[in-house]
């Protein structure tokens, strides 16, 4: 998974998961501290994928273009360009595969040429319209480049015209088909040799309508129908929905999936404005498939939110859909019950609207009337207090989280979920990046199905794996520390000494693989040595939603074990910001206990006063992670001022989260 971090910072970054998603670190490429992954430009926008080999592709938006890059061993190394495509002024990027680009396959990437139109789209003040347009790689005899190098673009949209809004995804359909160019009457070419087409879903400039774009490749070279293109794409623009002027959507992108027989499902949020553009009620999901390959679309209906655990969710926003066996799709949003005033900038105005992560499933997606379930929490808490921002809303809203989140489906066919959490100090700059995944319930896949995965909702405790506690930056993997390599993690309440019941304190163990408090600079020049433990504290009265708490030991260079309690930070990189975990409150030695050796344990016990939240939802601590990291200077060398300090760091192992529950035993 990818994040940006600005355009100014010309930072962005890319993790990788070795264990099904329950820990991330950088990958082995990022440089040392900052983590940017290439040495290319970028901080914008960001797009991973990979393809059917295993190689890792990545594009970052610098406005001017974009950076492309291509990893063939999972992130270690990477080759890119600045200039991966051959326009100017490019915007939202996408990609899709089918096959091995570096051998005989090819990668789609769609994206806006930004302000490109000379048409006037609703306002006389309107400096041109995006146009929607799609290249593929590789180009002849450029394999070599594939994923780096892409060719010219094809128009999707009519660029002329008023047709694109911002795309959401493409998609790649996995039945191959003869169906060709339009040729007049609704009727269209057959192919001599059937193909794979790509499928783009975007809105208008007025955000009143749907489409989808259709592409299929051809040999590069004149512009044939259905022959070939100097794109090596034909490409044709479908309606999809037309909302009416009454309606608005952008929310911020209509998103669509694919199913294994073909079916096309369609996804938007769409809300009810008024003459002057003011949103006058809820933002709903809407929802449309198409069983002909995208030339004809069901009527779209609302879906219905209603059967949530905290009743009707009024705001919902950033859908994403995902399919996997006929029929059988999942559909991810943030949602909330609050209520925006009307009229307003509907989800842009919701100002104490609690979001959650939810989640729901139809197993008959294109039957005449498709039945789904009520939405699942998938975040087990909510996720964020505040606005959202929005094109519906007119973008007025507070945009800590984004602009989307993305559902992919695993091997089990189980949901798998990229978002972001913003409940901590920094809430409006710095939200944690979060994975969740599916572990039980029906999945996309009939032979799987039910869901069964085990060790995904550990309470209290959680172990790790050995010998993989690696410093590993500059595309160079160390080998194993020892003394930072997590085997264990664990939280209990505790009342006696040198706590009590009436000041009781968390105990925060920490086991270690073979734990010496000496860095290993043979491998690793960084001096400290941190041991730190985190969790959430949601909160009902908090106005950012809630706290990011932590405890660590700490050693400089081999000194004597002190111990800390604060909450997270953010320090600048450049233009941006990344997270930080600086201590403010040392605790006393008898609360900071270290046994060295084989199995060696950081015993840290915090007074509950120390890390306490008002209005906390519940008594648990949510999403506890264990890590170990090395950093050049303490952890506090720049104390936290307003959230600003604290000190950049290399993260070395990762333990899975866990709930501690004080009621469980």
């Amino acid at each position: 998974t990818s994040a940006p971090g600005s355009l100014s910072s010309d930072t962005s970054w890319v993790w990788h998961s070795l264990d099904g998603g329950k820990t991330f670190k950088w990958v082995v490429a990022a440089t040392a501290l900052e983590g940017k992954y290439t040495t290319c430009a970028g901080g914008g926008d960001t797009e991973t994928g990979v393809d059917s080999a295993g190689h890792l592709y990545f594009a970052d938006l610098t406005l001017a273009n974009f950076s492309t890059s291509r990893s063939d061993d999972q992130g270690a190394t990477v080759t890119c360009s600045n200039t991966g495509v051959p326009d100017a002024v490019v915007d939202r990027q996408w990609y899709a595969f089918d096959g091995d680009p570096t051998n005989g396959g090819s990668i789609y990437l769609v994206n806006d040429e930004f302000a490109q139109s000379p048409a006037q789209c609703g306002s006389p003040t309107n400096f041109g319209q995006n146009i929607l347009v799609m290249y593929r790689s590789p180009i002849p005899g450029g394999e070599a480049l594939a994923g780096i190098q892409f060719g010219p673009a094809n128009k999707v949209s009519n660029p002329l015209g008023c047709d694109e809004g911002i795309m959401g995804n493409d998609e790649v359909s996995p039945v191959a088909t003869t169906l060709g160019q339009p040729i007049g009457g609704g009727q269209y070419a057959v192919l001599p040799t059937p193909v794979k087409h790509i499928f783009v879903v975007h809105d208008d400039a007025l955000l009143n309508r749907i489409l989808i774009g259709r592409c299929f490749p051809v040999a590069f070279g004149p512009p044939i129908p259905n022959v070939s293109d100097p794109s090596g794409l034909n490409c044709v623009d479908l309606p999809v929905a037309d909302l009416g002027s009454s309606n608005k959507t952008g929310a911020n992108f209509p998103t669509m999936a694919i199913d294994k027989a073909g079916n096309l499902y369609a996804v938007w949020s769409q809300a009810p404005i008024n003459g002057s553009g003011q949103v006058t009620g809820d933002t709903v999901l809407k929802y449309s498939f198409s069983t002909d390959q995208g030339n004809t679309w069901a009527a779209p209906i609302q879906i219905n939110t209603s059967g949530s655990p905290v009743g009707t969710l009024h705001n919902n926003v950033f859908a994403w859909p995902v399919a996997g066996d006929d029929g059988r799709v999942d559909i991810a949003w943030y949602g909330t019950p609050g209520v925006a005033p009307n009229p307003s900038n509907g989800p842009d105005s919701c100002n104490n609207c609690d979001w959650s992560l939810w989640m729901m499933q139809t197993l008959n997606g294109h039957a005449a009337a498709p039945t789904f379930t009520a939405p699942i929490l998938a975040s087990e808490h909510f996720i964020h207090r505040g606005t959202m921002n929005t094109l519906i809303g007119g973008q007025n809203g507070d945009r800590t989280l984004g602009d989307f989140l993305q559902l992919r489906m695993g091997p089990n066919g189980e949901a798998e979920i990229a978002y972001a959490d913003s409940n901590n100090f920094d809430e409006p700059f710095a939200p944690h990046g979060m994975f969740v995944r599916q572990n039980s319930g029906n999945g996309l896949l009939v032979a799987s199905s039910p869901v069964n995965i085990s060790g995904l909702a550990p309470f209290n405790t959680v172990s790790d794996p050995t010998n993989d506690g690696k410093y590993e930056v500059n595309g160079l993997s160390s080998a194993n520390m020892p003394q930072l390599d997590i085997t264990n993690s664990s939280i209990k309440l505790l009342t006696t000494a040198p706590c009590s019941a009436a000041a009781p304190c968390y105990q925060v163990v920490m086991k270690l693989n073979n734990l010496s408090l000496a860095p290993t600079t043979a491998q690793d020049p960084d001096l400290d040595l941190v041991w730190l433990t985190q969790w959430f504290v949601p909160s009902t009265t908090d106005p950012n939603g809630g706290k990011n708490f932590f405890v660590y030991g700490e050693s400089f260079n081999g000194s004597a074990l002190q111990c800390f309690a604060g909450e997270n930070a953010a320090q600048a990189v450049g233009g941006g910001v990344t997270l930080t975990y600086p201590g403010v409150t040392q605790l006393p030695a008898a609360n900071c206990l270290v046994k060295t050796g084989g199995n060696g344990t950081i015993t840290i016990d915090v007074p509950l006063s120390n890390v306490n939240e008002p209005g906390a939802i519940d008594n648990r601590l949510h999403e506890v992670t264990a890590s170990t990291m090395t950093l050049q200077e303490r952890a506090n060398s720049v104390p936290p001022v307003a959230g600003i300090g604290g000190v950049l760091f290399n993260l070395i192992d990762v333990a899975q989260g866990y709930t501690f529950d004080p009621t469980k035993h």
